[in-house]
């Protein structure tokens, strides 16, 4: 009796540590100089978010996901990030997750569209 409680209470301990995978949801209506809402789920903590031209890690430049980042978000905490964006309209654009154990997360590749309002993107 003893021998089935610990092995319960230890199935039930590696159960309570396993994390879910590390997912990343591709952005919807991305507009120029507009909040454009980012959020994830999952990994291990802490996870670090890029954008790239549809590249690779963060906002990446499009069809690149090996590129380098245009944004670096840094250590992100939470399930989301609002970002103004401040990317020309046109541009093709992917997001890169990733978690402390190495584990990549990328969103599918999105396109900024234009707007009337440019002011985020003069400098």
């Amino acid at each position: 009796m003893k021998f089935v409680f610990a092995t319960l209470a230890a199935a039930a301990a590696v159960a309570g540590s396993v994390t879910s995978p590390l997912t990343i949801n591709t952005p919807l209506n991305a507009v120029v100089c507009q909040p454009l809402l980012i959020n994830w789920g999952g990994g291990t903590p802490p996870l670090f978010l890029n954008l790239n031209l549809i590249s690779f890690s963060s906002i990446l430049p499009g069809n690149q996901p090996s590129a380098a980042a245009l944004l670096d978000f840094g250590e992100v905490s939470g399930d989301q990030l609002t970002w103004v964006v401040n990317v020309t309209a046109g541009t093709s654009l992917g997001l890169n997750l990733r978690d402390s154990a190495g584990f990549l997360a990328q969103s599918s590749p999105f396109t900024v569209q234009k707007s009337r309002n440019t002011a985020c993107l003069r400098k």
